[in-house]
């Protein structure tokens, strides 16, 4: 056992510290000290200064030592160490701690967060000097650092020279997985109130940051390998979290189970999801229309709607206009496409709607595959091999009789397959039921609002073609109008002004500017478009279904001229009131359009067409031609009636 050190430390202050000391172990060398100020190293030196007073002592008083503090010690205090420097024995008297100077501080602690703490702190005694704080960490004391940042709004506040700001940071970013303690001291004295930083349960930056720096160190293979893994699981579990959530998929099996132990428990609102190309947007084309009309008319019948779109991505603005309408867009990362909808959605979907025929094409397979409960409804939006069996005669192009025959077993494939098929004119559905028999169609429009209209004056008289011009039966139309029926107007109407409104309108429509054609293109707000219009105007050569146009005409109270074609499905041609409105040939066009411009026939038309507005085509309408297709909505659910038959033996 080595012996001890024998000495003292005879002064210890702000000026110096002294004292002696003697190793009885090795009385021949001079001790070699450490002295240390809160841990860190001040000076270094031997114990050989010679004392008179200590000449009975080892070493004949060649023992003493003395260190005077290069710089002056921290006004907050300091402790004090003076150790050998071989086996860091403490010198008898070690440690000693210097009383702080007197201060007052004043100041506040602004910021805190995992990556830095700040604020400012006077020392009113002493507005000179810098204030020094350490920061105690989980219990571990920092470095300290000086209050002697810049902050104009201290010296603005009258604060003299405004240097009492302080801004820490740590020297790594805290775990963001850990609750975390933050104490600011000055010397022993705390400083501000502790602070609390409770392990995140979001994804806050500070994890982001402590997330990514994990990801960057990532330096093998093998890391990468695991890391992905851990990710793609992880991924996929929030994805079915979220479509758990959406359709209430934990409540639904509770609901299973208590049905069978015959309990009575709550109603749980069924879910339906929609699926089409794009978000709807009422002001882009008659499909997004009816698509809305009849999500709204699922949420009157009770049900939860959520929609996914199948080629365009939803934008943060068609997210947020669905939400108002009480519409869940599901949008990436959580759901990438109607695959992932519907395999996360899936159990717990009663209604899978399909809009248009690519979209029942690509997910009627995959809705039978993860929601073979659901009924699946096909709305066709409109036969496209009708559209262009009439396209092909009309244009005289047999090639495209080809492609409308493969188109029509397309059709008729996907028609047969599904639950319910939904089409909007009764010409369409009459088509459907004499080539797939066991297809079950329905006739279901969509809800128009008979709106009041202001009308404006104009000088001249106007009619408009409203229209989608990214459809080819639209383009087609306008070109008739322009290059054939004008010129026939303008012999009897030379101040007639042709308006053309509408969206995705390709350069050959905008070709067909002159004087007295106005090519307007999309607009926001089609009544405000139509307010000096005195009659619209529907030429179509061929196409499908029922047309928009003619509906958003009726709904701003005009009256419109058509062709057959565009007044398919809407009305009986045969009826007196509609056959001053249908004309066939480019001259027949010109003649009723100038009748129609006479205010008396003009009214007579949008009274009977608002009337059938009304009957047909109101919200009330719409539901209830749906309420007969999607499964009802159960109230509440009954317990099975007990089993009293007697058993049959085999």
């Amino acid at each position: 056992m080595s012996k001890p050190l024998v000495g003292y430390i005879d002064v210890c202050d702000r000026e110096r510290v002294a004292g002696w000391v003697v190793d009885l172990a090795a009385e021949d060398h001079p001790v070699r000290l450490r002295i240390l100020m809160d841990g860190h190293l001040v000076d270094e030196s031997d114990a050989k200064t010679f004392r008179a007073d200590l000449l009975h002592m080892p070493r004949q008083g060649q023992c003493a030592f003395e260190c005077v503090w290069p710089e002056p010690l921290p006004h907050e205090g300091c402790m004090i160490e003076v150790l050998d420097s071989l086996l860091d024995r403490p010198v008898t008297g070690s440690p000693f701690y210097i009383e702080p100077l007197p201060s007052s501080l004043a100041g506040s602690i602004d910021k805190t967060d995992r990556l830095h703490i700040a604020g400012w702190v006077r020392d009113d005694l002493n507005p000179e000097r810098t204030v020094w704080l350490t920061a105690v960490i989980d219990g571990k004391s920092t470095t300290r650092f000086p209050a002697n940042h810049f902050r104009r709004d201290l010296r603005e506040a009258g604060l003299d020279s405004g240097r009492y700001g302080f801004d820490y940071v740590f020297s790594a970013p805290l775990d963001p997985l850990k609750d975390h303690d933050i104490q600011l001291f000055h010397g022993q004295e705390r400083f501000g109130t502790p602070i609390h930083i409770p392990r995140s349960q979001i994804l806050d930056e500070s994890f982001k940051r402590h997330f990514s720096a994990l990801i960057h160190n990532l330096t093998t293979d093998q890391a990468r390998s695991d890391a992905l893994s851990f990710l793609t699981s992880t991924a996929d579990t929030l994805r079915s979290e979220s479509g758990s959530d959406l359709v209430s998929l934990r409540e639904r099996n509770l609901k299973q189970r208590a049905t069978r132990r015959q309990e009575t428990v709550a109603p749980i609102a069924p879910c339906a999801l929609f699926i089409d190309d794009r978000a709807p947007d009422p002001t882009f084309d008659a499909g997004s229309v009816a698509l809305l009309s009849h999500i709204r008319a699922a949420q009157a019948l009770g049900y939860i709607c959520n929609f996914i779109a199948s080629r365009q991505p939803p934008s943060e603005q068609d997210q947020i206009r669905l939400a108002a309408l009480g519409i869940s867009c599901l949008m990436p990362p959580v759901f990438t496409g109607p695959e992932e909808a519907l395999k996360r959605l899936g159990t717990g979907l009663e209604v899978v709607y399909l809009h248009r025929l690519n979209n029942a094409e690509s997910y009627t397979a995959l809705t039978r595959a993860f929601a073979p409960t659901a009924t699946l409804i096909w709305n066709i939006a409109d036969l496209a091999s009708l559209r262009l069996h009439r396209q092909a005669t009309v244009e005289r192009r047999p090639e495209l009789d080809r492609v409308a025959t493969h188109l029509e077993v397309r059709e008729n494939m996907c028609a047969w397959t599904a639950d319910h098929v939904l089409t909007h004119s009764l010409i369409e559905a009459e088509w459907l039921e004499r080539v797939v028999p066991t297809a079950n169609v329905h006739v279901v429009p969509w809800a128009v609002p008979v709106k009041a209209r202001t009308r404006q004056t104009s000088r001249k008289p106007i009619i408009a073609f409203v229209a989608h011009f990214g459809h080819a039966p639209n383009t087609d139309a306008a070109k008739w109008l322009v290059l054939d029926i004008l010129p026939r107007l303008k012999k009897h109407v030379p101040d007639l002004v042709c308006r053309l409104i509408g969206s995705a309108m390709p350069h050959a429509i905008h070709m067909l500017a002159e004087e007295g054609v106005e090519i307007v293109g999309h607009v926001s707000c089609l009544e405000q478009a139509l307010k000096d219009v005195s009659l619209c105007v529907a030429p179509l050569r061929y196409g499908a279904g029922i047309k928009g146009k003619v509906l958003e005409a009726w709904s701003a109270g005009l009256p419109i001229v058509m062709t057959p074609i565009a007044a398919e499905g809407l009305v009986d041609s045969n009826d007196p009131v509609w056959r001053k409105a249908i004309a066939e040939t480019a001259e027949d066009f010109a003649k009723k359009t100038i009748e129609f411009l006479k205010p008396a026939m003009a009214r007579a038309q949008v009274t009977a067409a608002r009337k059938l507005l009304r009957e047909r085509f109101s919200d009330a309408a719409i539901q209830t031609l749906l309420e007969d297709i999607f499964p009802p909505v159960m109230e509440d659910v009954s317990p099975l009636p007990e089993d009293t038959s007697k058993p049959v033996l085999n």
